[in-house]
């Protein structure tokens, strides 16, 4: 029974160790960015997306067709899947960034070592708090051109936006000063 309360409390002072030293990954929006000043050097985050995503580019081509000597017509088609995974845990870096007509911020990053491959985020709206979200070439398929191919974007839950690690520390500084006093002048 003892031993169970120390294992409670070696535990539970681990896990706070590993939060202290965690960064908060959070939504990159302007906000974000005009904390850390990096307007201009948009291109230095790390980049993550806030769900895990799959890419999927599907073909399908006519491999044999023949009729056998009893007349049968055979015919074999092959489906070609192509499946590209990014976990959210995967980094990007922005290749590009820009304002579209509307000044929205644009942002391509790429996942990859190839820099064909890039998938384009747009911020919501204007105003500083809003998400850059993922562009689609067709909103209704969920098609986007990944490297000069159309690929189906599949994931779970909200519409993926791009995230970044942070390290946002508070530093207290504190001077104390004793007041001297001061006696009444008669």
């Amino acid at each position: 029974m003892k031993n169970a309360g120390i294992l409670k409390i070696i535990f539970l002072t681990a896990v706070v160790f590993v939060f202290i030293g965690c960064s908060l990954s959070k939504p990159i929006t302007q906000n974000v960015i005009n904390d850390v000043e990096g307007n201009a050097e948009i291109e230095k985050f790390q980049y993550y997306v806030s769900t895990n995503l799959t890419l999927k580019n599907v073909q399908q081509t006519r491999d044999q067709q023949n009729i056998t000597r009893g007349g049968t017509a055979t015919i074999t088609d092959v489906i070609y899947t192509n499946r590209i995974i990014i976990l959210k845990t995967t980094m990007g870096v922005a290749l590009k960034s820009f304002r579209d007509d509307n000044d929205i911020l644009v942002l391509e990053v790429c996942f990859e070592e190839n820099d064909n491959k890039r998938i384009t985020f747009r911020q919501d709206g204007p105003g500083s708090d809003r998400k850059f979200f993922i562009v689609y070439n067709d909103p209704f398929t969920r098609r986007i051109d990944y490297g000069g191919e159309l690929y189906t974007v599949d994931f779970s839950g909200d519409r993926p936006y791009l995230r970044i690690k942070m390290n946002k520390q508070l530093k207290q500084r504190i001077k104390t000063k004793w007041a001297a006093g001061r006696r009444v002048q008669n």
